[in-house]
């Protein structure tokens, strides 16, 4: 369950899509999670077929007992040079032995939401990472305890709903 958090963080990439779908409430409080220390640190997210150069890395650290700060750090050209910073509160949730990730931007379009994120490892600290797809699904709603409800009953149905993110793997220094 830890190890698919850390594979979750990296799915934050959901800013190079608009496809990513946004509940105005998590799958449950943050108080249910935990930190896992092996999603702390610095990951690169590229497409699945590596065609695409990263331009930038993903930094997760520990926000408080329960939840990540997820930072999306963009260089400028192939420098080492910061551009830009992207903040990203992000916590676990485990449903019927699923592990989801809840994120949510932080700062003044603080409004958006909680995208919903998966991961699967492929091989060593490599996990390849999903999206809940707004075109596949669209449901609302009214708090956390109905939304974990839908998933526990219909978990095959949910899991269909997501796209492929990308692959994220551990930065090397």
């Amino acid at each position: 369950m830890k190890k698919q958090v850390l594979l979750l963080l990296l799915g934050i990439l959901v800013l190079t899509s608009c496809n990513h779908y946004e509940s105005k409430v998590p799958i449950s409080p943050s108080g249910n999670s935990v930190i896992e220390k092996s999603l702390l640190g610095e990951w690169i997210l590229s497409s699945e077929n590596k065609k695409e150069e990263a331009s930038g890395y993903i930094e997760v650290i520990p926000f408080n007992d329960t939840e990540y700060l997820v930072q999306l750090k963009e260089t400028a050209d192939s420098s080492k040079y910061i551009e830009s910073i992207i903040n990203i509160r992000m916590f676990s949730s485990e449903v019927n032995g699923n592990v989801y990730l809840n994120m949510e931007f932080i700062g003044s379009e603080n409004d958006k939401g909680f995208m919903i994120y998966r991961y699967k490892p492929i091989a060593g600290n490599r996990y390849k990472v999903f999206f809940l797809s707004k075109d596949q699904f669209n449901k609302v709603f009214p708090n956390s305890k109905s939304f974990k409800e839908y998933i526990e009953t219909h978990s095959k149905e949910f899991d269909k709903y997501f796209e492929v993110e990308g692959i994220l793997e551990r930065k090397i220094k």
